[in-house]
């Protein structure tokens, strides 16, 4: 009973979450309040904003929050930023480490061009999937991508959380994906994110998978800044929309 109910549970709140996503201003308004009560961050701290869709309508809002980053401290690369956690980088104040995760063609037409006003590095969390579908990048858009400086990650075959795959399914997910991007991109992919990426979606089996298939980093959804000497295999990153208000980002990016 308590299993069914814990199950129910998660289930509504997914239900939520895909409705509110769904109409990203209004999430944002609903977070905003929250965000008086947290200010952005002034002390040191990595902190791993990402984003997934980039909407035309949304541009100007995406060019906002990294300017406000970017007021706040350098924005570094996902090699920069574990460097960081490794020591071999000070970290003097707030960094930033910005990611995106799935497979959305607005990465090339939105997101890119205004990381490239900007100076923004970025790391591109592919479900390889995906590539090629309405909608989605395609290969030659990733190598275009690739060439513009931007780094790639796995972000698994089919998006399925992990938690629910067999050993056998999830194995695949973590090792064809890294193997697709290798093979059509010509580089190492050698970091992991989870698809939803809380507690419940992934655990110990899953990080094994991850360092065993050759990857030097596994990210999460879960939000509290890093230091130097967190783990790599366990990165927190903060979920944000660019439809959101600063208050809003503020609820997710904090001392």
């Amino acid at each position: 009973m308590e299993s069914q109910t814990r199950i129910k549970r998660r289930l509504n709140e997914l239900g939520l979450r895909s409705r509110l996503r769904a109409r990203p201003r209004a999430q944002g308004r609903m977070l905003a309040p929250a965000g008086m009560f947290r200010r952005l961050p002034t002390t040191a701290g990595l902190y791993f904003p990402f984003y997934h869709d980039v909407p035309p309508d949304y541009a100007d809002d995406l060019r906002r929050h990294l300017r406000t980053f970017q007021r706040r401290g350098p924005l570094v690369s996902w090699d920069e930023a574990l460097d960081v956690l490794a020591g071999r980088r000070e970290l003097a104040g707030p960094m930033f480490c910005l990611s995106f995760d799935d497979c959305h063609a607005t990465w090339r037409d939105v997101a890119a061009p205004i990381l490239h006003e900007l100076g923004v590095p970025a790391t591109f969390f592919l479900t390889t999937g995906l590539v090629g579908q309405a909608g989605n990048l395609t290969w030659q858009d990733c190598r275009d991508l690739l060439a513009q400086g931007y780094q790639f990650g796995s972000h698994t075959v089919t998006h399925q959380r992990l938690a629910d795959q067999d050993d056998a399914a999830a194995l695949r997910e973590i090792r064809d994906s890294k193997h697709a991007i290798e093979d059509e991109l010509g580089v190492p992919v050698l970091d992991f994110a989870a698809p939803y990426g809380s507690g419940v979606d992934f655990g110990d089996r899953e990080l094994r998978a991850v360092q065993e298939a050759g990857y030097r980093s596994f990210a999460t959804t879960l939000r509290s800044p890093m230091r130097p000497g967190d783990s790599p295999m366990y990165i927190q990153r903060q979920g944000l929309h660019p439809a959101w208000p600063i208050w809003a980002v503020r609820t997710r990016v904090h001392d």
